[in-house]
């Protein structure tokens, strides 16, 4: 066994330098919001058949205090811009001005008046203050490469007189993905170093022993880096979702070999030669079965519909599966090499119930007399938290909104608000009014359905601005009159010539055998309005216009866009969120099962797990508040790690119920032996999760939050209502072939 080991301790010790350097070199990206849908459903596939057919809608939009029309600091901003952007490929298909348009609509053909110009281009390029934009179409390739496309844009102001990078206000996708992919930098480089060392610090604290720590620290190290490795190696990027996932390996590794040496050092105490081979004997079941219920929730990540909620639980369940091996095999080589048989150098919790002090026993007795007096008051509460916590897990309300990944002092939340508020509205719903054919007879009566969608829609208080291709035409009267029916005519005729034009500004598209117009609603992306009503609105007031026509040739209207498709990922969160936790409930049951021997017992000690969840993200409902993704991974994965103290006790409490008097004995035995190691292993999961409550990207807060809000109730549960439901008279489930009565 010692051979098999110091060969696992050696390969350990090697696989550290790749460890290293992948965590040295790993790439920090992240994917679009429209990218997490599986491309199977509706609303990702009617968005890329837009983008196939339009092309790619995302734009940054541009602007400083104090823009207008005649600002000369447009017009070389944008010349800056070009002159960046001059290698190939190229990071901006165009760029518009509010000037620029402007002057297309006041000039021959259109010759629009000024104040006619500026009341099409209001909400959408032009402020009712007057404040004036670009407008950068961005590439493919500035898609994939956001840094790049932003750093571009930084510069392009800072070598224009009179403006610099630091002036500039933008909004848009492009730059919000940057926003992400720097937070992810940001919380990679500033809090997974500080994390860990917590973690570790209450390790050595917890053992009293350098030692014992350095121990620990080769373990639980190598499991961070596995789990960087394996995200590098496989050609991935570490984005903000996965940047958790280094120090949730690293705190569950630390825990299971903080288990170990409490195992050793009861063996090292009495003097048993091979302490680590008999400590290993004694603790690979627990930690084992904490492993793979741990991993267990885990994997129930991958029901998700989401990817990289998928991602992440592959990811933690490999690299934890990968720590827990080298965890057990590499195990009495470690010890044998930096452990030590001194006693004095123990841990300050020893195993042995017998080695507790006269007052700890006290302590501990009286608390136990109290919970075995009040055991069935306990237990009821406990269910009725249960049933009244799920209420407000119905209420649960999810948000996939930029807005809300980022605190609202943040510079990208108080550019957003600025540019809604002086110029119009960021977000777009994209209509697409659909003809059956191509018909080039017919394109002055399918631009009249354009222009009257467009009305409607321009009178919605939900809408700050519409753009479609009757903003780049001459306006018309529908009247009898013989003036208007000759202009009219005069359009027809010029829309044979313009026809190309409007082509090239991507409001028409002719594919399929289909004529395709294109109409943008712009709507508030800072309002508390998801974008579901949003659109629902809007589609509601277009088809009131195409049910109020009788033309044969009448269109089909689709919805889509970016914002439209973040609305659907939110609606599955939700739906992820219930079937995760359901098959991590499914698959670490039947484990409780059989740790107690017994159908119902299993059930019942799942309750004191079950309830910190359900109390977590009910409180979340009761009070309003927003689950993000963050509440995907933490609500089976929470699961899975409080179930691992669980097991510790319940195993204990199983070995112990055959040799006592009653069930109390049995639990305070219980007690005397792993209530500290469990108060240690939850405080260094919470330590090790605290950095990230300063994490300026909110959903990685959140994880932070919550998971340590979990663990704190599952230790309370552990330790408050495990026991007191054992005591009571549903405890005999647990246990009841022993010959304890």
């Amino acid at each position: 066994m010692i051979l098999l080991s110091r060969i696992s301790l050696y390969l350990v010790l090697l696989l550290f330098l790749p460890g290293v350097w992948a965590a040295v070199h790993i790439p920090i990206g992240s994917s679009g919001v429209h990218q997490w849908l599986p491309q199977q459903t509706p609303e990702r596939q009617r968005y890329e058949a837009f983008v196939d057919a339009f092309g790619n809608d995302q734009v940054v939009l541009i602007t400083w205090d104090g823009c207008r029309v005649d600002d000369p600091r447009l017009a070389a901003f944008q010349n800056q811009v070009r002159l960046v952007d001059s290698a190939t490929p190229h990071l901006f298909h165009s760029l518009e001005s509010s000037a620029s348009m402007l002057l297309t609509l006041t000039q021959p053909p259109l010759q629009l008046s000024r104040e006619e110009a500026e009341r099409r281009l209001r909400g959408v390029m032009l402020g009712t203050d007057g404040t004036a934009a670009i407008i950068a179409n961005v590439s493919s390739h500035g898609v994939a490469n956001q840094a790049q496309t932003v750093n571009a844009l930084l510069a392009a102001a800072e070598q224009t007189s009179n403006l610099g990078a630091q002036n500039l206000r933008l909004a848009g996708s492009v730059l919000e993905a940057h926003a992400v992919d720097r937070a992810a930098e940001d919380s990679f480089t500033q809090l997974v170093l500080p994390s860990s060392f917590l973690g570790l610090t209450v390790s050595w604290l917890a053992m009293r022993g350098l030692r014992r720590a350095i121990v620990v620290l080769v373990l639980a190290g190598f499991g961070q880096l596995m789990a960087v490795a394996l995200v590098y190696y496989t050609g991935q990027q570490f984005s903000a979702v996965l940047i958790v996932l280094p120090t949730l390996v690293f705190m569950l590794t630390l825990s299971g070999a903080v288990h170990l040496v409490n195992y050793y050092t009861e063996c090292a105490r009495t003097k048993i030669e091979g302490a680590g081979v008999r400590a290993l004997s004694l603790g690979w079941k627990p930690c084992l079965l904490s492993s793979l219920t741990t991993m267990m929730g885990m994997g129930s990540l991958l029901t998700s519909q989401l990817a990289p909620v998928r991602q992440f639980g592959v990811y933690s369940a490999v690299g934890l599966g990968l720590a827990t091996a080298a965890l057990l095999l590499a195990f009495p080589a470690i010890v044998q090499w930096f452990g030590t048989s001194s006693a004095s150098s123990g841990c300050s919790q020893p195993i042995s119930p017998e080695s507790s002090t006269k007052h700890g026993r006290f302590s501990i007795q009286a608390y136990v007399h109290m919970l075995g007096r009040n055991a069935n008051l306990i237990s009821a509460i406990g269910f009725v938290a249960l049933v009244a916590s799920l209420g407000g897990v119905l209420a649960l309300r999810t948000s996939t909104k930029f807005r809300d990944m980022f605190p609202g002092t943040s510079k990208v939340n108080v550019d957003m608000a600025w540019i809604e508020q002086h110029l119009g509205p960021i977000a777009t719903v994209e209509v697409l009014l659909r003809f059956g054919s191509i018909d080039s007879s017919k394109t002055f009566d399918r631009v009249r359905w354009v222009a009257r969608v467009e009305q409607r829609l321009s009178q919605l208080p939900t809408v700050g601005g519409v753009a479609s291709a009757a903003t780049f035409l001459p306006s018309w009267s529908e009247s009898s009159a013989i003036s208007a029916v000759v202009k009219r005519a005069a359009l027809r005729r010029s829309l044979e010539n313009g026809y190309p034009l409007l082509a090239s500004n991507r409001m028409v598209v002719e594919k399929n055998g289909q004529q395709i117009w294109r109409v943008l609603a712009k709507v508030s992306a800072t309002s508390k309005q998801d974008y579901g009503t949003l659109t629902q609105l809007i589609a509601a007031a277009t088809g009131e216009v195409l049910q109020t026509g009788s033309d044969t040739d009448a269109p089909t209207a689709e919805f889509t866009g970016l914002f439209p498709l973040v609305h659907a990922t939110q609606i599955t969160l939700l739906s992820d969120l219930a079937a995760s936790f359901l098959s991590a409930f499914l698959l670490i049951t039947p484990i409780m099962m059989l740790v107690t021997r017994s159908i119902w017992g299993g059930l019942l000690i799942m309750v004191p797990n079950v309830l910190p969840v359900t109390l977590a993200f009910g409180y979340m409902g009761w009070m309003g508040q927003d689950l993000d993704i963050a509440g995907i991974l933490t609500a089976s994965l929470a699961l899975g790690i409080a179930v691992d103290d669980t097991l510790h006790f319940v195993c204990w409490y199983m070995q112990a119920l055959p040799r006592c008097r009653s069930r109390l004995d049995a639990v305070l035995e219980t007690f005397q032996a792993c209530s500290a190691a469990m108060i240690h292993t939850t405080l260094i999961a919470c330590l090790s999760m605290a950095p990230f409550l300063f994490a300026e990207f909110l959903p990685t807060q959140q994880f932070a939050k919550l998971m340590i809000t979990i663990l704190i109730g599952a230790i309370v549960g552990d330790l408050l209502l495990l026991p007191a439901l054992l005591l009571s008279p549903l405890g005999s489930v647990v246990g009841r072939l022993s010959r304890v009565p």
